[in-house]
């Protein structure tokens, strides 16, 4: 008997990449958790060793080969021309067997499999991408360096700044400056620069500080909650400018790990977009398929065998792979 014919996709981010195999059926047999894939912060090269480690453990899990590769990537906005599949691709991937396309495209495909609607990431980047059904329109995803709102990293960051301006006396008291210190175990508040500055200390590292800004927020620490509020209403801000050229879009998908993870980012994020666009029915959703999945239904929309069958296979098989899974799409209005 062949080896199995694979359908991969992969949502890959920052920090790590999420790739799931399906068989022909449609039918998910394994998720694979790898590196980042986001050249600007790891460089193609990287970006295709862990791309490549992520495909070949799928295909040992699955006893399979992999017949088209599905992925989308941080570091573009949308669908690779040519001349960018190739040179990713390499001496690595045949680019005939290759999607590539922003990751921010396949979270919006597993949302609304081809249907109108807008997605907003927040995880160590963040990125905003409607589709009104005639074309696709991106804001955000700037990336950490020119500035990415309601991002890991920039909640982060801006609770470090806080920090520095508490430590200094010129800001106000915030516990933000204990935690600080106690989070990078730091003898002293100087300290902070040889780590923030190495080289290893990539943005993913930084960002899980965010999660400390949104403990002490929820706690009534004000400059972390003023931080919270702000990052928020700013990526609102940036949904709501491009739902207001297209009046025909209600429907708001969230996902990455802020959205999933922090339910303060979800309400004030609702709270904040539904102010800047009174009188407009938005509806918060959570994605019915993860972005992983999203890059496999592009997968068979390519191969031209995407139906019904095969879309029910793909939610029910991947369910029951993990029940975490399906925690982890959870997004309440």
């Amino acid at each position: 008997m062949g080896k199995k014919k694979l359908i991969i996709g992969v949502d890959g981010g920052g920090s790590k990449s999420i790739g799931a195999a399906a068989d022909e059926s449609g039918r998910v047999l394994a998720v694979y958790r790898g590196g980042g894939t986001n050249s600007y912060q790891i460089g193609a090269e990287q970006a295709r060793r862990n791309l490549k480690e992520i495909m070949d453990g799928l295909e040992r899990a699955c006893g399979g080969a992999c017949v088209l590769l599905s992925v989308g990537l941080p570091s573009l906005d949308t669908t690779a021309d040519k001349a960018t599949l190739r040179a990713f691709a390499g001496d690595v991937f045949d680019p005939e067997r290759l999607i590539l396309e922003s990751d921010a495209c396949m979270a919006l495909e597993g949302m609304t499999v081809g249907d109108r609607g807008m997605i907003v990431i927040c995880g160590t980047g963040s990125m905003a991408l409607l589709d009104d059904g005639s074309s696709q329109r991106v804001a955000g995803g700037w990336g950490y360096l020119l500035g990415d709102p309601g991002s890991g990293y920039s909640i982060a960051l801006a609770g470090l700044r806080a920090a520095i301006r508490a430590w200094e006396g010129t800001g106000p008291e915030t516990a933000l400056a204990d935690r600080a210190m106690a989070y990078w175990k730091l003898n002293q508040p100087r300290d902070l620069i040889g780590l923030i500055y190495d080289p290893a200390c990539g943005p993913d590292t930084v960002a899980r500080f965010a999660g400390e800004v949104f403990a002490l927020a929820e706690d009534g620490d004000g400059e972390a909650e003023n931080i919270i509020r702000e990052e928020t209403r700013l990526v609102a801000w940036q949904a709501a400018s491009l739902l207001q050229s297209a009046p025909g879009v209600e429907k708001v998908g969230l996902y990455g790990g802020i959205f999933q993870h922090q339910p303060l980012a979800r309400q004030l994020f609702a709270d904040a977009l539904r102010a800047r666009l009174p009188g407009r029915s938005i509806q918060i959703v959570k994605p019915e398929y993860p972005p992983e999945i999203g890059a496999v239904i592009r997968g068979f929309k390519r191969l031209g065998t995407l139906n019904d069958t095969r879309l029910a296979n793909l939610k029910t098989s991947y369910y029951a792979l993990s029940e975490a899974a399906q925690k982890e799409l959870r997004v309440e209005s």
